[in-house]
């Protein structure tokens, strides 16, 4: 009996684990190297109006002011922090977020020096997070049949610095493998300058 409760524990954790991904702005407007996620709380019963977005968790680079190194990133998210590095320091193709509680996503490009198409899985889900357009990343969509849709896309045409967030992923979906397609999103359509 003690197993089975330990196992639906563990499963409503983490079916608990992952929230409906709102938005996310850079936290200065004129910086790419810090950003603010944030969360759309359910509605109550018997309000007009929808509650106001709430602050979820940040990413930021690792090396702020140090140096333009822009291949380590540190995150927060709903509580789970880690930390997001490319595989090898000359190859942004190849990426891993890892949590300090041991979840690993790893994220390649699908096809060799193609940046609009990724792989992103955690090993035991997999999703494919594909740019709408070749010469600007203004809009990204995860579309997969059995998991759901995650679109993402600016508030301002050709403006990286806040993005909307159409999260109807299912809980399947971890919250470090959310936050792995929004950081390949926003990674990929800011200028990288300090």
């Amino acid at each position: 009996m003690y197993r089975y409760s330990l196992l639906i524990g563990l499963l409503l954790s983490h079916s608990l684990n992952a929230q409906a991904i709102s938005g996310v702005s850079s936290r200065w407007s004129d910086s790419f190297v810090e950003w603010e996620i944030f969360i759309q709380p359910e509605m109550i019963s018997g309000e007009d109006e929808p509650p106001e977005e709430e602050l979820y968790g940040e990413l930021k680079l690792r090396w702020l002011n140090v140096r333009e190194d822009w291949s380590e990133w540190d995150f927060e998210l709903g509580g789970r922090r880690g930390t997001i590095k490319q595989r090898w320091k000359d190859d942004p193709s190849q990426w891993e977020l890892r949590t300090y509680d041991g979840e690993v996503v790893t994220m390649r490009t699908a096809w060799a020096g193609d940046f609009g198409e990724w792989r992103v899985t955690d090993n035991s889900v997999t999703l494919s997070l594909k740019s709408r357009w070749t010469n600007q990343f203004d809009e990204w969509l995860v579309q997969d049949t059995n998991r759901g849709r995650f679109y993402i896309y600016t508030m301002r045409r050709q403006d990286p610095r806040d993005w909307a967030i159409e999260d109807e992923l299912d809980e399947t979906v971890s919250d470090p493998m959310r936050l792995a397609l929004i950081f390949l999103t926003i990674y990929n359509a800011s200028p990288k300058l300090l």
